[in-house]
Formats: C-alpha cells, sequence, structure tokens
C-alpha cells in the first residue's frame, strides 16, 4: 500500500531527505507527486533508484536547494556583521568624544576666555549642526547661511560692547554724583534763595490760560466726544484677538516674524530660506556665547573670546559644509562625430 506524506516546509524536506539516505536509498528515497492535480505535493517512497535523465535532475534540485540556504545564510551572517559594525562605529564617536571632553576638562587653556568658548561651541554644535545639513537643495542656501550667521554674531559682540560700556558710564556717573552729595553735605554753602520773579510770571501764565479757556468753552459732552480709558481699549483689543480665527493668528504671527527676519538679515543679500534658518538658529544658540561673554571681566579674555569665536565658528560651517554627500562630477564626454 502507498504512503503518502505531506512535505510543508524545507526543513522537513531535509529531514526526509537524511531518514532516506540512511535508508539506503541514497539521499533521493522520496519522489513528489501531484495526487489528482489537485496542486497538492505529496512523497512517496521510491524503492527504486532514478537513472538517467530524472538522476541529473534531481542531483541539480538538490544543489540548487543546498546554494540556496547557503545564500540566506551567508546574507543574515553579512547583515548581521556589518550591524555590529556600526553598532561599534557608533560606539566608537561617543567615547572618543567623551575622551575629548575629559582630556579638554583635565587640560584647561591658559585663557579663561578659550575656555568659556569651548563650553558654549559644546552646547551649541549639535544645533548649529542640524539647522545648517538641513540646507541641501542648493549651496546658496548654506552660503547665506554662513554670511547672516557670522554677521549676527559681530552684530551680538558689538551691542554686548556698548552695553557694558554703557553700564560702566552709569557707574562713574553715580559715584561722581555721590561723590559730589557727600561735598555738598560736609560744606557750610546754603541753597540759594527762590526766584520770586519766576514764580510770579507761572502765576501770569495759569491766569491767562484760565481766562482763554473760559471764553472758548470747551464742552466735552455737547461736543459728543468718547472718551476711552486705558483699560476699556486693552479689554476692546482683548475681545477682537479672541474673536479672530487660527488661520488669521497664524497668519498675523507669521507676518510679526517675517519682519523681525528681514530687519536680521539687514541688507545681506541672498537666499530667504537661508537667511531665515539662520534667524532660527541664531535665537537658539545666542543665549551660550552672550552668557559667557558677560561672565567675562576682563578686557583680554573678552578679546580673545570674541576673535576665536568669529574663526572657529567660521571653521566649523566649513566643517559641515565638507561632511556633507558630494554627488560625482559627470565626466565631459565628447560627441564621436564632432572629432
Amino acid at each position: 500500500m502507498k504512503k503518502i506524506i505531506e512535505i510543508t516546509s524545507i526543513e522537513e524536506l531535509m529531514e526526509m531527505s537524511g531518514a532516506g539516505a540512511a535508508s539506503g536509498y541514497g539521499g533521493n528515497a522520496f519522489k513528489e507527486i501531484d495526487e489528482g492535480g489537485a496542486g497538492q505535493t505529496t512523497v512517496t517512497p521510491a524503492h527504486f533508484k532514478p537513472k538517467g535523465k530524472d538522476m541529473r535532475q534531481e542531483i541539480q534540485t538538490e544543489m540548487l536547494m543546498r546554494q540556496y540556504v547557503r545564500n540566506k545564510i551567508k546574507k543574515q551572517l553579512l547583515e548581521q556583521k556589518i550591524a555590529e559594525r556600526e553598532q561599534e562605529h557608533q560606539l566608537r564617536l561617543v567615547v572618543r568624544g567623551l575622551i575629548k571632553e575629559a582630556k579638554e576638562m583635565a587640560n584647561p587653556h591658559p585663557n579663561t576666555g578659550i575656555n568659556k568658548l569651548r563650553d558654549a561651541f559644546r552646547k551649541a554644535k549639535p544645533t548649529l549642526k542640524a539647522k545648517f545639513q538641513q540646507l541641501t537643495s542648493t549651496a546658496e542656501q548654506r552660503e547665506t547661511f554662513t554670511a547672516h550667521m557670522l554677521r549676527a554674531f559681530v552684530r551680538l559682540f558689538d551691542e554686548l560692547d556698548a552695553l557694558q560700556a554703557q553700564g560702566e558710564i552709569q557707574d562713574e556717573i553715580g559715584e561722581i554724583e555721590s561723590s559730589a552729595g557727600s561735598l555738598a553735605g560736609g560744606s557750610d554753602l546754603e541753597a540759594p534763595p527762590p526766584n520770586q520773579e519766576a514764580d510770579d510770571i507761572e502765576d501770569e501764565l495759569d491766569n491767562l490760560l484760565e481766562a482763554v479757556l473760559k471764553e472758548v468753552q470747551v464742552d466735552i459732552e455737547d461736543e459728543g466726544i468718547d472718551v476711552v480709558t486705558d483699560e476699556e481699549k486693552a479689554d476692546q483689543e482683548k475681545e477682537a484677538e479672541a474673536n479672530k480665527s487660527q488661520a488669521e493668528k497664524d497668519f498675523n504671527k507669521k507676518k510679526e516674524k517675517d519682519s523681525e527676519k528681514a530687519d536680521f538679515g539687514g541688507e545681506l543679500e541672498g537666499d530667504t530660506t537661508g537667511r531665515n534658518q539662520a534667524f532660527d538658529a541664531f535665537r537658539l544658540v545666542q543665549s551660550y556665547f552672550s552668557d559667557a561673554y558677560l561672565d567675562l571681566a576682563n578686557a583680554d579674555d573678552q578679546k580673545m573670546y570674541r576673535d576665536w569665536c568669529l574663526y572657529n565658528l567660521k571653521l566649523l560651517f566649513q566643517n559641515f559644509e565638507e561632511s556633507l554627500p558630494q554627488s560625482p562630477d559627470e565626466p565631459d564626454i565628447e560627441n564621436p562625430e564632432g572629432i
């Protein structure tokens, strides 16, 4: 009686082929049969060894099957190896960064300004890199971004220097006034007598103004003038803002922001997208640099901080540009007919 066995996976086929080889059928002890044309594959014991064309076909089938399994295993091992190498590479980058940071902390620069600058760049570098490398449409976008960022930092340091100078002047004026007050309090000088003539003139002007108002007879209620207080005006503006749709609010907000971006760009020309990206990036990192700069009271530290900040900022953008994937240059192909 013929025994029918259903094969559902390649593992079962390999197992049954091994069993057939152990029984003395040379590894080809089973033969596929399509029962009734139903498309269901079955295997039946073959008490005969295939000969001639059948033998070659089965050998080829087994070789193809082995090759397929071998390729699948190699592919999986290769993918696993690549993934492990990528993880190892990322880990090495993290470790190198930690080592570099530890070296900088263990070996500080002789100038305090440079040490403060290193800390500012460490905080700002991820943001600057992300904003710069988002500009991939054209090189003009990145060039405009760089130009606006450098100009913004120059303007930032100029404003900080001006504010510091103004603060120093105010302190000096305060000290002078304090010294003058102490000198006046310790002297025997008396204040000059009040100017009686000036007081008489002021009284005459008040009387004249009152007389003019009586002649004109300004009556606010008769004229129908609606007087609105500051509180009522604020309530009206708040109510009008609440009645606006979300689209109107977003449009007005964008309009105000566009005006700020235009002021940020100043007279510099270039790509508008690059300018807008620089505006956003500068607002994110500005405090890192300004806070550290204002902490420096030594003029030499401030000069080192400012000069090396601008120089390293330019180098940083150049490194970002070089790290972008570059498309290979297309070779010049001459027309054979034109030779």
